[in-house]
């Protein structure tokens, strides 16, 4: 037994462990905190980071991406009936263009340049978020730059996996720029 333990009754003793467990939530809270507030700033960072290397793959001729890796984030994005495979549910409809949609997770906004949809506008075509040659998806989704194949009991996504099962992971890596 501690001497600090043998000078204190019981009831001193458990109000002195209650106020040392209160300081060490206290701390922890404060460490949570800060914690989060980093992810929030790296958060941020990364997508600043992101956005500039979309917009430096699409250079000043606007090169787009191929055509079986536009294929893939079409799917990736608005599902395919045939495939039984549902629009993904952070694609959300446009408030800016018609028939047109964006996406919810990744934050970048309903603008001209984030549609997920080719717009025409004033008869000419625009330039989409899916033609970057280079671009992210923070669901990891199969053609886009961040693409990671599914886990078996770590990241189960049931839409991913309809995806590599009709195309297969090596198709999926090769045509994931």
């Amino acid at each position: 037994m501690s001497e600090e333990r043998k000078q204190l009754t019981s009831k001193e003793y458990k109000e002195l462990l209650i106020k040392r467990a209160r300081e060490q939530y206290e701390l922890i809270r404060k460490k949570q905190e800060s914690d989060e507030k980093f992810v929030e700033k790296t958060n941020i960072l990364q997508k600043a980071k992101s956005f500039g290397e979309s917009m430096v793959s699409r250079g000043l001729t606007n090169k787009k991406a191929p055509e079986e890796t536009k294929n893939l984030r079409v799917l990736s994005c608005h599902g395919s009936e045939e495939l039984g495979l549902p629009p993904c549910a952070d694609r959300k409809d446009s408030r800016k263009f018609e028939n047109s949609f964006y996406c919810g997770a990744c934050g970048c906004g309903d603008k001209k340049m984030t549609q997920l949809v080719t717009l025409v506008i004033n008869g000419k075509e625009q330039y989409s978020k899916l033609d970057f040659p280079k671009v992210s998806c923070p669901l990891k989704m199969p053609g886009f730059s961040t693409y990671l194949p599914s886990q078996e009991g770590v990241s189960e996504n049931s839409r991913k996996k309809t995806i590599e099962d009709k195309y297969g992971v090596e198709y999926i890596k090769k045509n994931s720029t």
